[in-house]
């Protein structure tokens, strides 16, 4: 036994995370595409074509973070160190900013 809590499983494969991950970054990829081809054919405005274009950057990145990220609980715990050590270097930096104005 670990001695810790029990930890869910994750009841989908690997591959099948992956392959959901790979069609959202197509998808993504076809929007931008077409977002671009619109705008430079005239066919859309540039501020429509810009509400094209987000949804698939969006799915661009969260394809990618989805390929990346091995299973749920270890992306939880990789996003919630980045943001302490985020946190902590902001607090650095304004006690530096801090010091240097007085």
């Amino acid at each position: 036994m670990d001695g810790g809590p029990p930890r869910p499983e994750d009841r989908r494969p690997r591959g099948a995370r992956a392959r959901r991950a790979a069609w959202s970054v197509i998808a993504g990829i076809i929007l931008g595409t077409a977002a671009v081809t619109c705008l430079a054919l005239d066919a859309v405005s540039a501020q429509q074509a810009i509400a094209i274009g987000l949804p698939g950057a969006l799915l661009i990145v969260g394809g990618l973070i989805a390929a990346a990220v091995r299973d749920p609980m270890t992306g939880r715990r990789f996003f919630f160190q980045a943001g302490f050590q985020m946190g902590s270097l902001l607090t650095r930096l304004r006690s530096f900013f801090r010091r240097r104005r007085n």
